[in-house]
């Protein structure tokens, strides 16, 4: 479902201070399998799952996401590659306020051409697996925390995406809301899908779906 292979970043190339994130990245990841990225902050964590995600490019590498080569892809192949294969889930929720719940599932579907019926299916999936349909018509910004958790979550999923990028996920949820987040990890795995989860959190140690760890130290995949 992954391949990487030799995945370098460096910011500011030709500029007058240069910096290399990623350092000759490389793993494979099978369909359906669960994947936790450890590593500090600052560790490369996050330029990794955006590069997967084709919201940055890489420097050199190659990179294979179900059956496309991504790593050249130009801007409007990349959001067309992302609208129909990754959803992601972001610390921040990266919801917008002054739109409901629902409208905030809907927007990755925008740019497909659905029909607005297929628009509402979709939406009211997405939101009953993420368990915030009672929540559909309310304003993001009167959302609790755990509340605005799972409506990002009914985001990465309203596309029906094979891929599940998390960055950070509990960072601002508490061990309740966390424990809850774990839980839709677990039904999203029963569904099939590929999950990869960028994090330091303590808790994910002891989550019994995780296939493997992979650490990351300053850019680098640390081998056993």
């Amino acid at each position: 479902m992954i391949h990487l292979q030799s995945i370098n970043k460096i910011h500011g190339e030709g500029g007058p201070a240069p910096f290399q994130s990623l350092y000759d990245i490389g793993f494979d990841m099978a369909a359906g399998e669960l994947v936790i990225l450890k590593g500090v902050s600052g560790s490369g964590k996050s330029t990794l799952l955006s590069i997967l995600g084709a919201l940055q490019k890489p420097t050199s590498g190659e990179i294979e996401v179900d059956g496309s080569r991504i790593a050249k892809l130009p801007d409007l192949h990349a959001s067309a590659f992302r609208a129909r294969t990754i959803g992601f889930i972001f610390q921040t929720f990266n919801l917008f306020e002054e739109f409901n719940v629902a409208e905030n599932v809907a927007l990755p579907l925008i740019p497909t051409g659905m029909s607005q019926k297929e628009i509402d299916g979709n939406v009211a999936r997405a939101l009953d697996v993420a368990n915030i349909s009672h929540k559909a018509t309310q304003s993001v910004r009167d959302l609790s925390g755990g509340e605005k958790q799972r409506a990002a979550i009914a985001r990465a999923l309203v596309n029906d995406a094979k891929i599940i990028l998390c960055d950070e996920p509990t960072a601002n949820l508490d061990r309740e809301n966390s424990l809850t987040f774990m839980g839709i990890l677990k039904d999203l795995k029963s569904l099939g899908k590929t999950i990869l989860i960028a994090t330091h959190d303590p808790l994910f140690a002891d989550l019994d779906i995780v296939d493997r760890v992979l650490e990351i130290e300053s850019g680098r995949i640390a081998r056993p």
